[in-house]
């Protein structure tokens, strides 16, 4: 009976261990140089809630194997709202005309091998919609594609992801018509 018990502890042990995320900071600061100028445009501008549409029961875990400080729909919030600072936008909290919503669609990590380099590969798709006038004005759902050698681990594969999510956000010319 003792047997039992102990090797059940160790299978309960081991599962368990197979099942926790590893917790990291991603502190993400956006330090691109995105070169588009928000400083002009025509309207008020905000950015509003991001919620999370993936079937994970903790908001933080950006994957299975990992977990942020911050729901990760936060963290994707704030690299945005990042990007748009960065061009000189002034966002407004409340009463804006328009305003940039979104929702995590997904989030996946592969392990990929890139010219002989094993490197972790981690795509974040969220889909953003920029309303006003009471109607989706313009959407879209950005690939946040972070690709970097698995020695640089994690969260550098997070900060990729989230400097190509707004890049591509501030480089689509329809996005960016809307705004004028």
């Amino acid at each position: 009976m003792k047997f039992r018990f102990a090797s059940c502890m160790c299978i309960a042990l081991f599962c368990n261990s197979l099942f926790a995320a590893e917790d990291v900071t991603v502190a993400y600061q956006y330090s691109g140089n995105h070169n588009t100028d928000f400083s002009s445009i025509r309207v008020s501008l905000g950015v509003g809630e991001f919620s999370d549409g993936r079937s994970m029961e903790n908001a933080n875990q950006i994957t299975d194997d990992y977990q942020a400080e911050s729901p990760l729909a936060e963290l994707v919030r704030d690299a945005l709202v990042q990007g748009f600072v960065h061009g000189g936008a002034e966002l407004v909290d409340d009463g804006a005309d328009m305003q940039l919503t979104g929702r995590i669609n997904s989030s996946e990590l592969q392990i990929v091998d890139r010219s002989g380099v094993e490197s972790l590969q981690l795509t974040i798709r969220t889909a953003v919609q920029l309303q006003g006038r009471g109607r989706t004005i313009w959407e879209t759902t950005l690939f946040g594609r972070g690709v970097v050698p698995v020695s640089e681990g994690i969260v550098a594969a997070v900060h990729g992801a989230m400097d190509r999510m707004i890049r591509e956000l501030v480089s689509d010319d329809y996005f960016l018509i809307e705004l004028q």
